[in-house]
């Protein structure tokens, strides 16, 4: 880790696209990420997590980090090492249950026998269909031993561990790529790639959240992403294909509103208890171009967008219960997303679960400049701020220090900017204009001279 590398994360939702440029800061006892860069774009290439339009995706994907890097305000980004990670959702998320076993090359376990056993359980549950993109220990067992977190030590001739594997479809993976790729782009296949509710976490979560028992739900657009821990060990991993736009769609067809107009009223909702909304209360919405606004009864859209709320809160409830962890998790839901910004929210899961709820806030950040105080702790952005950590700290602590994975200077760059012609600049006083027209438009220099705002 040095301070001469980029994070990037790229969160490639159903709505948007959100994107966070970030430089990691050492203190004394834990590292802390600077946000230099954050924004978003409009993303219509995305049905429930999965990419249907790759073109639209990579414009969405273009557009969000062109304001992040000129949010990044003069910070020369030309002359850092670029890591970036995307997310990966969708229902083609599969979350195993698996055990595997080696034998050890001494009597005592030791840290090539931990990543032999990696290796193993890598090599075994592949496929032609499907890529694993997380394959996480719970406990091990050595010998005799059993309900091992850290074997290492521990003395026998064969070592065990239980892993939850999570994989995705090659096929959804070769769509981000190709996403990717069309705006100049790319990640690294071993580490470059994270499930959107673990990413989430890195952002939000404490060791404390997870020692107790906590779930995650990430509610964006097209889907809702769950992540249970317990004992500090991710234990269940869900997306459910609903989410805010179904919310949108119930208010347009119950409402007689267009899409837009619809979402308009989304957002415009202040208050999720009908209870606190009088009849004569309404909400003014712009509709077309030439058209009159609409006024409804703010009431309507209340009910509507509870009843919505209510299921999803239903289904989470459901997951919990399946998973076998009702009554165990002390943390209770800890909510984010860009849906989770409705208000009131939090007292429906309450309702709902019976469980402790509270809206996630981001930790360990520092922001580099004003601009980007009002973003920094939107839920919105919570997997793109959590992909920006997933290139400084792992999933796993243990996955560090048994696999023995390089530090990141020794790594070829995860991503390149991808731009022809281009030596990089050691001036600390280049523009921002500079900056998004090599980056994005991928010029020469010689373009560069042909143009006279330049």
């Amino acid at each position: 880790m040095s301070e001469h590398e980029i994070y990037l994360g790229i969160d490639i939702g159903s709505t948007k696209v959100a994107a966070v440029l970030a430089k990691p800061k050492k203190l004394s006892n834990h590292t802390m990420l600077q946000v230099i860069g954050m924004g978003s774009a409009r993303n219509e290439g995305v049905h429930r997590g999965n990419i249907n339009n790759p073109i639209k995706t990579k414009e969405a994907i273009r557009q969000a980090l062109e304001m992040a890097a000129k949010k990044a305000d003069r910070i020369d980004l030309l002359s850092h090492n670029l890591f970036a990670s995307v997310n990966v959702s969708g229902t083609h998320l599969a979350t195993t249950s698996e055990t595997g076993s080696v034998a050890c090359h001494a009597v005592g376990v030791q840290g090539r026998d931990v990543k032999s056993l990696f290796e193993t359980m890598q090599q075994t549950f592949d496929s032609d269909t499907n890529q694993i993109i997380h394959l996480l220990p719970l406990k091990f067992s050595v010998g005799e031993q059993h309900e091992i977190i850290d074997p290492v030590g521990h003395t026998g001739l064969k070592l065990s561990g239980d892993f939850k594997i999570i994989t995705a479809k090659k096929s959804a993976l070769h769509q981000i790529k190709d996403s990717l790729q069309k705006a100049n782009l790319s990640v690294n296949e071993e580490d470059g790639f994270s499930a959107s509710p673990l990413a989430s976490g890195l952002a939000i979560l404490s060791e404390d959240h997870k020692s107790l028992g906590v779930v995650l739900v990430d509610i964006g657009g097209g889907t809702t992403d769950i992540a249970i821990y317990h004992d500090g060990l991710l234990c269940h991993t869900v997306v459910l294909p609903f989410g805010g736009n179904h919310i949108t769609n119930d208010i347009r067809e119950g409402c007689h509103l267009t899409h837009e107009s619809a979402e308009e009223a989304k957002i415009f909702l202040g208050e999720t208890d009908p209870k606190n909304c009088s009849l004569n209360t309404l909400l003014v919405i712009p509709t077309a171009e030439g058209i009159p606004p609409i006024e409804i009864v703010a009431r309507n859209v209340v009910l509507i967008a509870r009843a919505r709320l209510r299921e999803i809160a239903a289904l989470v409830l459901s997951e919990i219960k399946k998973a076998g962890y009702e009554h165990k998790l002390r943390a209770g839901i800890i909510l984010t997303g860009g849906t989770s910004k409705i208000k009131g929210i939090e007292s429906i899961f309450r309702e709902i679960t019976g469980m402790y709820v509270q809206i996630g806030t981001p930790k360990n950040l520092e922001r580099s400049n004003s601009a980007l105080d009002s973003l920094i702790t939107d839920p919105s952005y919570t997997t793109a701020l959590g992909l920006a950590w997933s290139s400084v700290k792992p999933l796993d602590k243990r996955i560090e220090k048994t696999t023995a994975t390089p530090e990141p200077e020794q790594k070829k760059p995860s991503s390149s900017w991808s731009i022809p012609g281009f030596r990089k600049s050691t001036s600390q006083e280049s523009t921002i204009k500079e900056i998004s027209t090599f980056i994005w438009k991928g010029l020469t220099q010689d373009d560069i001279k042909g143009h006279d705002d330049y």
